[in-house]
């Protein structure tokens, strides 16, 4: 694995102890559906992971039942519409108070493209890091 690779895998890992340490404390994890769901449990993720598409319920309803919460994760894919997801969630649940945490999107996103374009794939890349790492 070359300094570069190893360095990106490094930092990938570091985003991840964040978001499992988050977790842990309660804060719940938004995914756009099952697969990204079963990816971040791939990760060893955690607490509440809560599926925006396979909800069963419309957009508003779903912010609405998050209201409570004093905040979220929003990890949705890193394509247009993940990306145009992410902002309605920012506008509409900070509306309602509730603290959105993005950096950790934005900086996965910026680790992981172009590889990975949906949070489905994470998983796999992670793995093959791992693998790669251990190989030397």
């Amino acid at each position: 694995m070359n300094a570069s690779l190893r360095r990106k895998f490094e930092n990938i890992e570091k985003t991840l102890k964040h978001i499992v340490s988050s977790s842990r404390d309660g804060i719940p994890i938004i995914v756009e559906g099952r697969r990204d769901k079963e990816a971040l449990r791939r990760l060893k993720i955690p607490g509440i992971v809560i599926c925006l598409k396979s909800s069963g319920n419309g957009f508003y309803d779903f912010t609405a039942n998050l209201a409570d919460k004093r905040e979220v994760i929003v990890l949705t894919d890193f394509d247009k519409e993940g990306t145009r997801l992410a902002a309605k969630l920012i506008d509409e649940l900070t509306h309602m108070k509730v603290k959105v945490n993005v950096a950790i999107w934005k900086k996965l996103k910026a680790l992981c493209r172009p590889e990975v374009r949906a949070i489905e794939e994470l998983a796999g890349l992670v793995e093959n890091l791992r693998e790669e790492s251990r190989k030397g």
